[in-house]
């Protein structure tokens, strides 16, 4: 995913060179990249939450089994 986010950034870079040699008044996408990072990084993390919020809801997490193990010698299984 890395790769690809990496080709694309440099597609539109080029495509950004291209646009600044053949037209007039056209400006740099980087001003404006971190803006764009920093919002999908937020969304990510949000999206991340609600559907972990979700599985916790559902007690699908894991969470609510560790309250179940029985740690030492007195185990049974």
């Amino acid at each position: 995913m890395s790769i690809i986010f990496a080709g694309v950034i440099l597609a539109m870079e080029k495509a950004n060179t291209i646009q600044v040699k053949y037209a007039a008044g056209a400006g740099s996408i980087w001003p404006s990249l971190p803006w764009f990072l920093g919002f999908t990084l937020l969304f990510t993390c949000a999206a991340a939450m609600v559907g972990w919020g979700i599985l916790f809801a559902l007690r699908r997490t894991g969470v609510h089994r560790l309250a179940n193990i029985q740690a030492g010698p007195n185990r049974t299984d």
